[in-house]
């Protein structure tokens, strides 16, 4: 195992239930993004395998360096891989819906060597925990075109005989059982 120290977290999608789908419906992926404008700190982590993309924000904020983290939820061989682990300071669970764009955190890797199409090989890294030293808390803004609550009407449906009695000579009754349709069989998870 690697161990990426004190990288900014950005985006980060490692909810257990809640893994990103944007790209891969079949297999989405647990993920981060991880940020430093250290040039010493970017050149460690190429230095551990991770391709770091430069970046220069086009509001003219500081130029940065990132890559992206993923662990995909399923193993090749099909079977469910472990969630991502958060942690706090002190090591106990800390909950991964909070973690904000900003926050400092030590990110575990797994990493191993694959042959590349075009030869050679490449490092590949795989996201397994992240453990907190500094949250910005992450807390969702209200839209301006949310619910109110408010009293609700309620109204009771009036049946007449005609609702309720059938006289079994319905013309427009069709013998024929519905037909069968096979829905798409999906390999369960313990995530969804």
């Amino acid at each position: 195992m690697t161990l990426i120290k004190n990288a900014e977290l950005w985006f980060a999608r490692v909810v257990p239930n809640r893994p990103n789908k944007k790209f891969n419906r079949e297999n989405p992926t647990w993920e981060v993004q991880i940020r430093t404008s250290d040039v010493k700190q970017k050149k460690e982590w190429e230095a551990q395998g991770l391709l770091m993309k430069p970046v220069v924000p086009e509001d003219g904020g500081a130029p940065y360096w990132k890559t992206t983290l993923k662990k995909k939820i399923y193993k090749k061989d099909g079977e469910d891989s472990s969630p991502v682990e958060v942690k706090n300071g002190n090591l106990t669970d800390a909950d991964p819906n909070i973690i904000g764009n900003g926050s400092i955190g030590d990110v575990r890797i797994y990493q191993y060597e694959y042959p590349k199409d075009t030869g050679g090989k490449g490092i590949a890294s795989i996201l397994q925990g992240i453990k907190l030293k500094k949250l910005v808390k992450y807390t969702p803004k209200a839209h301006d075109d949310d619910f109110e609550a408010e009293d609700m009407e309620v109204v009771e449906e009036e049946t007449t005989d005609d609702d309720t009695e059938s006289s079994g000579d319905d013309d427009d009754a069709d013998d024929t059982p519905p037909a069968k349709t096979t829905p798409s069989v999906k390999k369960p998870s313990k995530f969804d």
